[in-house]
């Protein structure tokens, strides 16, 4: 448990670029977690052989704002997140690749309300 929570921390306080690329995400709660950083070289590479890889865009703060996830040269998901003046999430909003969006609200605690919809 210690290692996970240290995991974590430590990808939650590592240094951005603006956009980066990964292969994989983990976890369900949002904003999700982006796992094996590659290039935009890789990523063409990944998209050439017809697999999926991500997006992510940062804000100054380092914090996830927008994650797009791209199988065979289109947008399979795009979610968008927004913080409150504390740091902690205020929105997500989900795009899928039907072009369906979903949204959830979470208090200035970034707990979520009992009326948002499920993502998954």
């Amino acid at each position: 448990m210690v290692l996970i929570v240290r995991s974590v921390r430590a990808r939650q306080n590592r240094k951005h670029d603006p956009v980066e690329y990964y292969l994989g995400w983990g976890g369900y709660s949002h904003p999700i977690g982006l796992d094996k950083k590659i290039t935009k070289e890789e990523a063409e590479a990944v998209a050439a052989r017809g697999g999926a890889y991500l997006i992510g865009y940062f804000n100054a703060d380092g914090k996830l704002v927008r994650a797009v996830k791209m199988y065979r040269g289109s947008v399979f998901f795009d979610f968008v997140y927004e913080y409150h003046p504390n740091g902690k999430r205020k929105s997500a909003k989900v795009t899928n690749a039907k072009g369906i969006v979903t949204a959830r609200k979470y208090d200035e605690s970034g707990s979520g309300g009992p009326g948002n919809p499920l993502f998954w």
